[in-house]
This record gives C-alpha cells, structure tokens and sequence, in this order.
C-alpha cells in the first residue's frame, strides 16, 4: 500500500510540474505573437506590452551586415514609415520553447511572403509576465 500511495505521488509531481511547463509555455507563446502580430500591424502600444524597457533587438541584414539597434522607442519610429501587414496574412511560428526558472529563450519563424526570417529571442519573467528582452534575427537565404 505505501509503495502505491508513492507512486501515486510521485505521478501527481510529475503531472503537475508538465501541467505548470505548458502553462508557461503558453504564455511565452502568447507573448512573442503579440509582439510579432502588433508589429506588422503597427500597433505599439499592443506590442509594447510584450517587450522589457531595456530591449535589445538587432540582426543580420540580407547582405550579411549588421542592422541598427531597435530599442522599444527606435522600433515605434520603424512603425510609423512602414504599410501594415494584415495578421490573416501572417505566417508566425514559434519553436524551441525552452524555460528556467524566469528565464525563457524561443524561436520565432516570421517574415512577409517574399521576405522570411527567424528571430533567437530571450526572455524574462518579472511581476508575473513574460517580456522579450532580447532578439537576434537572420534573414533566409534567396535562392538564386
């Protein structure tokens, strides 16, 4: 009997500990497409909600060179010169959750139809909610 009332115990940890990982999952899932899905549509304030004041987001330009830096407040400006792309339009993947502890780090497949890229993103946990503190992206290669 103590061996079953172990194991039973020892499957409810376990559940319980898949059960909080999905849940976080979820919501760092939730908190790279609000991101992505308000950037395209050029809703900031929206986008803003999903992104730590010290952001730290540059990539690798088509030709191999380094972009600017976009900070949250260079990224709004980006918003205001660029048309909207419609989220039935979209096409965003996110892949390779991985969490520790308030740590979390993803990937994020994304892009217009004739220009695709992925996006490496760090984030963090604090007060509760998920905010991308970092992001890395490289264009797809052309095929020529």
């Amino acid at each position: 009997m103590r061996k079953v009332c172990l194991i039973i115990a020892l499957v409810s940890v376990i559940n319980s500990h898949a059960q909080l990982k999905t849940v976080e999952n979820t919501e760092v899932e939730t908190t790279i497409l609000n991101y992505i899905e308000n950037f395209f549509e050029n809703n900031f304030d929206a986008m803003n909600k999903s992104l730590h004041p010290r952001l730290a987001k540059r990539g690798l330009n088509p030709d191999g060179t380094f972009s600017d830096d976009f900070p949250p407040e260079k990224l709004k400006e980006l918003m205001l010169t660029k048309p909207k792309f419609q989220r039935e339009h979209q096409s965003n993947v996110v892949e390779a959750i991985t969490i520790y502890g308030n740590m979390a780090s993803a990937s994020l497949r994304t892009g217009y139809p004739k220009l695709r890229w992925t996006e490496y993103m760090h984030l963090l946990k604090q007060d509760g909610h998920w905010k991308i503190i970092n992001v890395f992206w490289e264009f797809e290669k052309t095929k020529e």
